[in-house]
């Protein structure tokens, strides 16, 4: 039987240019949807694919099947391009979000490969962060930015500081001990457009770790409820999101920085339990978070570790607080929140 092929694999009706952040995440939703292994049957039907008749259960389909799903669904104003739409796919499946389950003709470059996909109980916890492998880290951005809040305050010497707060539930803020204590904090703090009052009783420190949570009376605020910790793992990428001061910009902007773990466990000369990572992390940064590749959330934004060098020939080293340590610091505060954690196994 001759295997189809679609009928434009590319041209002036196909999305030809690179892919928008809104319509990767689009793809890589209903890819999931389309090649879910509980409902192979009932897409079958939906494209006018006929079953392999007498056997128990269907073949997985094939992504020349999700372009002819796409037809139907008409999710963007062009047809995406195949050749993007099969890579993709082919790195969905290299992050694990989609199994490969049968090769198909190879001079198609893989538009007749089978996928399926399987889905895991954590898949619905994490939501779009779990599609950063094979969507983009710029994902981990348009995701994290909106849980984030700029907290300010002046220091001992009246200049304006600030530092990262990450929003863990409506009305929980997130951040570094050394954020709130090293400066007056202002007491009204506009987050996420709502004003708040902060008082003394607002604010929870840990008295050995550098963390501590904003408890806030007022409008709900919108948390990052898919954002699920990990201890962080040795020379895996990471990257830093957070406020870091910008002379010369009218407003406080969120900023995204790349490295990798340097260390993922080491001890402070006061005993500390800190990981090191080479994302640069600015004053500023304090108190936001540190994220994996892969969308998890291994630590806060601690402390400049370069400062301890007497040479300009080094490679800087940032410290956070890993997020085992924040995990248990949170329970130890017993203000109401609990971190959703995924320790390694």
């Amino acid at each position: 039987m001759t295997q189809e092929t679609p009928t434009v694999l590319f041209g002036q009706d196909t999305m030809n240019g690179p892919l928008h952040l809104k319509s990767r995440l689009t793809l890589a939703a209903l890819a999931r949807h389309f090649f879910n292994a509980n409902d192979v049957a009932e897409h079958h039907a939906l494209i006018g694919k006929q079953l392999p008749p007498r056997e128990s259960s269907p073949h997985p389909l094939t992504v020349n099947d999700f372009l002819k799903y796409l037809a139907i669904k008409w999710p963007f104003p062009k047809q995406p391009n195949a050749l993007r739409v099969t890579q993709l796919i082919d790195k969905m499946a290299t992050a694990g979000l989609l199994t490969l389950s049968g090769r198909g003709n190879m001079t198609l470059a893989g538009l007749h490969d089978h996928y399926l996909y399987i889905p895991q109980p954590a898949d619905a916890r994490r939501g779009g962060f779990a599609l950063a492998p094979a969507v983009g880290p710029d994902l981990l951005y348009n995701e994290c930015r909106p849980g984030l809040v700029h907290i300010t305050g002046t220091s001992d010497t009246d200049d304006v500081v600030a530092g990262t707060g990450i929003v863990v539930s409506p009305r929980h803020v997130l951040t570094c001990r050394h954020v709130v204590q090293d400066m007056r904090p202002h007491e009204t703090q506009t987050f996420e457009g709502h004003r708040y009052a902060i008082t003394e009783d607002s604010i929870h420190t840990h008295s050995v770790v550098d963390v501590a949570v904003l408890l806030l009376h007022g409008p709900p605020l919108t948390p990052l409820s898919t954002a699920v910790f990990r201890p962080p793992i040795i020379a895996e990428v990471v990257y830093t999101l957070g406020y870091p001061k910008l002379p010369g910009l009218r407003d406080a902007s969120v900023t995204m920085q790349h490295g990798s773990v340097t260390n993922a466990g080491v001890t402070a000369l006061e005993g500390q339990s800190l990981f090191l990572y080479s994302a640069i992390s600015r004053p500023g940064n304090s108190g936001g978070p540190v994220l994996s590749d892969d969308g998890y959330f291994v630590g806060l934004c601690s402390e400049d570790a370069t400062a301890q060098y007497s040479t300009d020939a080094f490679s800087p080293h940032y410290a956070g607080v890993p997020a085992p340590v924040v995990v248990q610091a949170v329970k130890e505060l017993d203000v109401g929140v609990e971190l959703p954690f995924q320790p390694l196994e």
